[in-house]
């Protein structure tokens, strides 16, 4: 009888599972300053183990959640701690989860499958589980728009160039980074659409980076654009204004990408303020008037009078008579051809046209217009 029960209490002890032999501890911490996050707000987690085993081999298995999103920040820290005067074996492992809805919530649970070296020397498989993290979750403030929350933000501007004087046919592109603290790259904002009738606008893919920091992760979006004026009058981008909250203040905030001016540097050197031109500007163009006039009766004397004779000269000044030309119109306007046919001689009418007048004239039944 003494046997069958030492033998019934052999098999009891041997078929109770290992974690209960040992110190063996598993739990899931929250940051302390994590008392009421809202929605979307990044949490810091650490799983802490400690155990007076030897491990062989292990592996972490973290329960999939539809409410959370999470990652791990840093690689896992195994160390010895000396805990109530005893070695222990000691490993933390540091997340960041983000509730994606608000109410009571749980993160886990969280099991550590383990193959450990006991007391004899021998290799054993156990498995020692954490109770899951419960967290009560608040709504995100009212607010329209995009959510997004952050310990800290920062927006960086660059420009290629300055915007207000590009010469024309310049292209200028501008590069705005956003930064926050405690956010995922796919919890920042979308970039901003411009779409103005005066500005050609190109828009290359958004940059997202996600970096990690002593701090915590570091979401970083880069908006690119690049702009070149449609119509050589200035124009301006107005500000864009991006709401988040603050978790150091618990509080919304706003960021403001600034306003932009875009336009040419001719549209300021090619007319003044005054609405007159300057003194160098009518001299450059009067010396142009001159040289082309010059020109012009240079080649109409070249074909009109070759051995430039007072009748030649008489002629060339005919046909670039401003009056003249406008005389002849005036008598086209009231019909009075044949001050029209005189002075289109006058002025150098090709011959195919004063024979249209002449026919206008003597044949009106077969009028034409020239």
């Amino acid at each position: 009888m003494v046997m069958r029960l030492l033998a019934m209490l052999i098999l009891l002890l041997s078929a109770m599972p290992l974690h209960a032999e040992g110190d063996l501890r598993l739990t899931i911490l929250a940051d302390s300053t994590a008392s009421r996050p809202v929605v979307g707000e990044m949490v810091a987690v650490t799983i802490r183990a400690v155990y007076d085993r030897k491990i062989a081999n292990e592996k972490l298995e973290i329960d999939p959640s539809d409410a959370f999103d999470w990652i791990q920040t840093r690689a896992d820290d195994w160390r010895e701690e000396r805990i109530d005067g005893a070695l222990r074996i000691v490993m933390e492992r540091h997340l960041a989860i983000w509730p994606k809805r608000a109410g009571p919530l749980q993160f886990g649970p969280v099991r550590h499958h383990l193959t450990v070296i006991d007391k004899q020397s021998q290799r054993r498989d156990v498995v020692v589980q954490a109770r899951p993290l419960s967290l009560s979750v608040g709504e995100y403030p009212t607010q329209k728009g995009w959510h997004f929350t952050a310990r800290r933000l920062e927006l960086t501007e660059d420009l290629s160039t300055d915007p207000a004087r590009l010469t024309d046919g310049q292209v200028v592109t501008r590069r705005v980074t956003l930064r926050a603290l405690g956010a995922l790259p796919e919890h920042l904002p979308p970039r901003p659409v411009v779409s103005e009738n005066w500005l050609i606008t190109f828009a290359p893919p958004v940059e997202r980076n996600l970096i990690l920091t002593d701090e915590g992760p570091v979401a970083e979006a880069v908006w690119t654009w690049q702009f070149r004026p449609h119509t050589g009058e200035p124009g301006v981008l107005e500000p864009v204004k991006i709401p988040w909250f603050d978790t150091g203040q618990h509080r919304l905030q706003v960021v403001e990408i600034p306003a932009l001016t875009i336009g040419y540097a001719s549209f300021y050197t090619g007319q003044a303020p005054t609405g007159r031109l300057g003194g160098a500007q009518l001299t450059a163009l009067a010396g142009s008037m001159g040289l082309g006039l010059a020109l012009g009766l240079g080649l109409a004397a070249f074909r009109l009078a070759p051995e430039m004779t007072a009748a030649g000269w008489r002629r060339i000044s005919g046909r670039f008579s401003v009056p003249a030309w406008f005389a002849y119109l005036r008598a086209r306007r009231r019909g009075d051809l044949l001050t029209a046919r005189r002075l289109g001689e006058r002025i150098g009418l090709s011959r195919d046209r004063l024979a249209a007048l002449e026919r206008a004239i003597y044949a009106p039944d077969n009028r034409r217009r020239e």
